[in-house]
């Protein structure tokens, strides 16, 4: 049977099971499904092709060839929360995926026990905006807070963490808020490097970037080019890709990352999900990846996917050897040209720290991430209303018992090429 054309009675809804709520929509009927198995996800995987694609705003970590994957690899105890749509008029027709939202259950919410959900993010997940129907986003956030406020989630409290604070998403879940009465509490919000293409494809695209770090980094690579052959490379589309994997995971694992043990290869479950995902991308012409060679031999590998009309960066790797020369730092740049030259992409989202020193200085504009936490009930509202004031109290209170609040703290050298990576790979949304 397909799934998508699953009904059910009025009910509280089970894992796997459907949920009707709310009246008919003059335009859909609206539906919920809550399901934890990825197998069955799997069966969903056309529709959610058809709602990446019609999404208000693209989210590649939320698309079916990177949660699924993420999910197998990272997940434990997530719900995927699925909006359904259906034609009032032809009840057998299929029914539309119109929303996504993977949750992961919070035992103690700001250290309270009050039972919380969050939308889920694992350690290579950038952000988290779910994906909605651009034709339907209205009805679709509806219809998910009004399952979340019949008990749906057995939940007090949903924290949207890592999404976008700028787009179009973000003021619908406003709107939606506000016309439903939900109270909400920011509990999050910070900007990093974002990259926008200029509306004329004859512009030099480094003259964005600061004459001082342009000229800095080609003394770099002259420098390297005076030793040996230096070569930037793109994946093309007959390339091997698992070589370009390889060498990357390579790469990646033979400095700092290697010994802490946090490199992709460190792990199988690592191992497998970077293939899987970087594959996919590859065979669907979504994969962005970047090289630098010397003498022949593999330096430095960027990763990035597209989404609609931007690219999200992923991740980059570096042979320590060659640090002085700042090779993630030249790819970043090749990645710049690369951008002016893509049909149809106009920005690229940096997905990295804050204070990224280098990223910063790359970027000519800044893209907001927000987290909201939205209460329902009464312990719910309770919360979220009291949560600035416990957020100021904590504050204060460290401050009094803080052993030395002047005392200086170290910053790393931005032009280090660890220091680079260590923030480029920061996790840029708190948990």
């Amino acid at each position: 049977m397909d799934p998508r054309k699953a009904t059910q009675g009025p009910g509280t809804a089970a894992a796997g099971s459907l949920l009707r709520l709310g009246p008919t929509n003059a335009k859909h009927r609206t539906s919920v499904v809550m399901l934890r198995d990825p197998q069955a996800l799997s069966a969903f995987v056309p529709a959610w092709e058809e709602l990446a694609a019609a999404a208000l705003e693209p989210n590649v970590f939320y698309e079916h060839w990177m949660l699924l994957p993420a999910l197998e690899a990272f997940g434990k105890d997530i719900a995927v929360v699925l909006v359904l749509l259906h034609d009032p008029h032809n009840p057998d027709a299929p029914a539309k995926l119109g929303g996504l939202f993977p949750l992961e259950p919070i035992r103690r919410f700001s250290k309270l026990k009050v039972s919380a959900v969050r939308l889920w993010q694992h350690l290579h997940c950038y952000v988290c905006t779910p994906l909605v129907r651009a034709d339907a986003a209205k009805e679709c956030l509806v219809e998910f807070f009004r399952w979340f406020r019949s008990g749906g989630a057995s939940a007090s409290l949903v924290e949207l963490g890592c999404i976008s604070g700028d787009g179009p998403f973000h003021k619908m879940l406003i709107d939606v808020t506000n016309e439903l009465g939900l109270r909400n509490c920011m509990t999050d919000i910070f900007t990093r490097g974002l990259w926008h293409a200029g509306h004329d494809k004859n512009t030099d695209p480094e003259s964005a970037v600061s004459g001082d770090l342009r000229r800095r980094l080609r003394r770099k690579e002259k420098r390297l080019s005076e030793r040996g052959r230096v070569e930037h490379l793109a994946i093309g589309p007959e390339e091997d890709v698992g070589r370009w994997i390889d060498e990357f995971l390579r790469i990646e694992a033979s400095g700092w990352k290697g010994q802490r043990g946090s490199a992709l290869a460190s792990s199988e479950s690592g191992r497998r999900y970077f293939t899987e995902i970087v594959t996919s991308a590859f065979r669907r012409g979504r994969l962005l990846m970047l090289g630098l060679d010397f003498d022949g031999g593999p330096v430095a590998r960027r990763c990035a996917f597209l989404a609609g009309e931007g690219s999200f960066a992923f991740k980059t790797a570096y042979d320590e050897e060659f640090a002085d020369f700042s090779p993630g730092a030249i790819l970043e740049m090749d990645s710049i040209r690369q951008l002016q030259t893509l049909p149809g992409v106009r920005w690229m989202d940096s997905c990295a720290a804050t204070d990224n020193f280098l990223v910063n200085r790359l970027s000519n504009d800044r893209k907001t991430i927000q987290s909201l936490a939205i209460g329902a009930g009464a312990l719910g509202e309770l919360l979220v209303s009291g949560l600035p004031l416990l957020r100021w109290a904590t504050r204060r209170v460290l401050k009094m018992f803080s052993a030395d609040g002047d005392s200086p703290v170290k910053t790393p050298d931005p032009w280090d090429a660890q220091s680079f990576t260590e923030m480029k790979e920061a996790k840029t949304c708190k948990p």
